[in-house]
């Protein structure tokens, strides 16, 4: 293969999957021209979509009208309730929409222009861009004359959209829809033009810039959207106060597994003999559209820009060795090699090689909303120090990350924070140093691919996982937890508690298969599985979190040496949040036991020696353990436990119902104890945050809390 890669489109791409952004951003295009109607003095609204490189801005408002076309009237007219009158005005609406011109502007072209008098006027510089890409996008061989221009236009937006539709051979009642691109360079044109200065002598380019579309908005039959790397909610809100002018944001969201294979089934390659489809190329009877598609998804995120630059990437490598098959292995020899993942990150490479101390700070809580799938809600700030703050929406731009659109069943929106795993590995490189970036950054990049879809907030168990591995690391000789399980289980004090090498906490698939007799994929742990997961699944110096939340396992596991090879300990941890004023019970401890314990026992630690060939292999004793981590115990259960945390081993009787097995051991630890290991300020403000919902967001946990999360962790290395 050749070292060099030349980056060029291998083939054409289909846009899929932006039904959503279709129908948000004609249902504002609709508003305008409802607004417009009625109203002298009326609002403008643009749809707005202030992402980073790879989000699939350019190729959403290049192919939108298209869109629009291929949905029909779903494009406006939903589900919901309306009368008859306004269908009717929706579908007049719709009929001038398919006909309309779409003015596509690249603000990268935007800079002062004579005449002299006007130079630096920003709003000279912007009619006359929007007339020259007018008459570019006509074939006009030449750029037209600026002094010509400015002689004809004189700054009339009346005279400018004539002049445009005369270009663009249109009709007067032909709707123009005219989209901005890459508005995030008007942060570096300070310079360049004369910008209105508020009182305490700021500027703020883009009320500038809003405010001349508000402007050309009040031309009938024109309409604007708008795109491009800025901080967005800033400039939302400035906007709307400044410019009187309203942006709704276009989501945008990354991929799913369904769309990616629609993507690949769909788009063709003019490279290969036939122009045959993607899907065709790419895969064969042993590797599925489907395989390919889950591995894209899992290594792209689903970021559109990064899911076009490795497809281009593995045609490029099947044009060049014919012979090639792809399969999982060879898809991340491929897609690992420092080649292949330069050409699909080289945009982000400046910012993300170069992280000041500031961001690096920043990157850890973004990393634990990443991986703790905590979702922040749209106004959400972020205190950078006693004067200055940011948005959160905008700081994930900032910091070349993604986000993705939740909408719950209660409608309401809110934000996950995106790592794709194709960037983790140039982010390392910035933090090399940062021994607890390099864990989160390492746990997410062993979760599965069905991480992107799971959507329940893990930030209990994740951190109690997260600070035992930081123990074993680091602390384990003076780690109060550890010193306090040494003391209830003697078993404890045999075990090697020091990892030998920084591995991750890994998010661990449930068990999934398909049963033989009935056929039914079960994604969820079994009562007969432990044999499976203790001795195939489970390695050492390792440490995993179930990947679904299931009622058959803890919530934590692990495996421990011993210090001889005699004796391994299997360890379960049930992270029992219980934020009200009701604790956990004897009944749920019992069952938490019965579902673990006792089944390892009868899989796992009793198996007998094994004999092949004659050979008599004599497996290590296995210890098993449970450890019940609650953030509240019952009045019944702390007072019988005399408020202080308690072992009980084989042959005990717990709550009078169940018999600790052999080589088996249920420790419950004591609410101070849990206190001080959490951290008593966490602790309350998660027991807050959980009080009313199983699912809390940022803004119920407080950003705050998390920042303290990232303080916390720090001070275990």
């Amino acid at each position: 293969m050749s070292s060099v890669f030349q980056r060029r489109d291998m083939y054409d791409s289909v846009v899929v999957d932006r039904e959503q952004d279709v129908v948000l951003t004609t249902g504002q295009l609709y508003v305008l021209q409802v607004r417009r109607e009625l109203e002298r003095s009326f609002k403008p609204v643009i749809p707005f979509a202030p992402h980073l490189f790879g989000s699939g801005k350019t190729r959403f408002v290049k192919s939108y009208l298209e869109l629009v076309k291929s949905m029909g009237e779903r494009a406006l007219i939903g589900p919901e309730n309306i009368s008859d009158c306004e269908k009717d005005r929706r579908r007049s609406f719709l009929d001038k929409l398919h006909e309309a011109v779409l003015l596509y502007v690249d603000l990268t072209e935007l800079k002062p222009t004579n005449p002299i008098e006007e130079k630096r006027n920003l709003e000279w510089a912007v009619h006359y861009l929007l007339f020259k890409s007018a008459c570019l996008q006509s074939g006009f061989e030449e750029e037209p004359s600026p002094v010509e221009c400015y002689n004809l236009l004189q700054l009339r937006t009346t005279v400018l959209v004539k002049r445009i539709r005369e270009v663009l051979n249109m009709r007067a009642d032909q709707f123009l829809l005219v989209a901005f691109d890459e508005v995030g360079v008007l942060d570096e044109s300070y310079g360049d033009f004369d910008f209105e200065t508020t009182q305490d002598g700021k500027v703020f380019p883009y009320n500038d810039f809003f405010g001349i579309i508000r402007g050309l908005c009040k031309e009938d039959n024109v309409f604007f959207i708008v795109v491009g790397k800025s901080e967005g909610l800033s400039i939302h809100n400035y906007a709307a106060s400044v410019s009187r002018v309203e942006l709704t944001f276009i989501p945008l969201s990354p991929l799913e597994k369904h769309s990616i294979i629609e993507h690949l089934e769909k788009s063709s390659s003019s490279m290969f003999t036939g122009s045959p489809k993607v899907s065709q190329i790419l895969c064969h009877q042993h590797f599925s559209t489907s395989e390919l598609a889950e591995l894209l998804l899992e290594l792209t995120g689903g970021v559109p820009g990064l899911l076009v630059k490795a497809i281009n990437y593995l045609l490029h490598c099947k044009l060049s060795q014919d012979h090639l098959l792809l399969s999982k292995e060879s898809f991340w020899m491929i897609m690992n090699d420092s080649i292949a993942t330069n050409c699909c990150v080289d945009p982000l490479l400046p910012r993300l090689s170069s992280l000041s101390e500031t961001r690096q700070r920043l990157l850890k809580m973004l990393t634990l909303l990443a991986l703790y799938h905590i979702r922040f809600e749209l106004g959400e700030l972020v205190h950078l120090s006693s004067t200055f703050d940011v948005f959160l929406f905008d700081l994930v731009t900032d910091m070349c990350f993604y986000r993705r659109l939740i909408v719950d069943e209660n409608h309401q929106e809110r934000y996950e924070v995106l790592i794709p795993k194709l960037l983790i590995g140039y982010i390392e490189q910035s933090v090399r140093n940062d021994r607890l970036e390099w864990l989160l950054l390492q746990t997410l990049k062993s979760q599965p691919v069905e991480f992107f879809y799971e959507s329940k907030c893990r930030v209990f168990e994740g951190l109690v996982a997260t600070m035992f591995y930081l123990h074993f690391c680091y602390h384990p000789t003076d780690s109060l937890m550890f010193s306090i399980l040494g003391q209830l289980s003697p078993v404890w004090k045999e075990m090697n508690l020091k990892f030998s090498s920084e591995s991750t906490a890994y998010y661990m698939k449930s068990i999934h298969y398909t049963r033989s007799t009935s056929e039914v994929e079960r994604d969820t742990f079994g009562i007969n599985d432990w044999k499976e997961i203790v001795e195939e699944m489970l390695e050492f110096e390792k440490i995993y979190i179930p990947f679904e939340p299931t009622s058959r396992s803890p919530d934590i596991l692990f495996k421990l040496h011993g210090r001889t090879s005699g004796q391994n300990l299997i360890v379960g941890i049930a992270c029992k949040g219980r934020w009200s004023s009701n604790g956990i019970r004897w009944n749920e401890i019992v069952d938490e036991a019965c579902k673990f314990l006792q089944p390892v026992h009868d899989q796992v630690v009793t198996v007998h020696p094994t004999v092949h060939d004659q050979v008599v292999t004599v497996h290590p004793t296995l210890h098993c353990m449970l450890v019940i981590m609650s953030t509240k115990l019952s009045t019944s259960v702390a007072t019988d436990l005399n408020h202080s945390s308690h072992c009980y081993s084989f042959g005990d009787r717990v709550a009078g119902v169940f018999t600790i097995p052999l080589n088996c051991e249920l420790i419950i630890l004591s609410e101070s104890d849990v206190e001080n290991f959490i951290g008593k300020d966490i602790l309350s403000s998660l027991r807050s945050a959980f009080k009313s919902t199983d699912n809390p967001h940022s803004r119920s946990i407080g950003i705050s809390t998390v920042q303290e999360m990232v303080l916390s962790l720090s001070k275990n290395i």
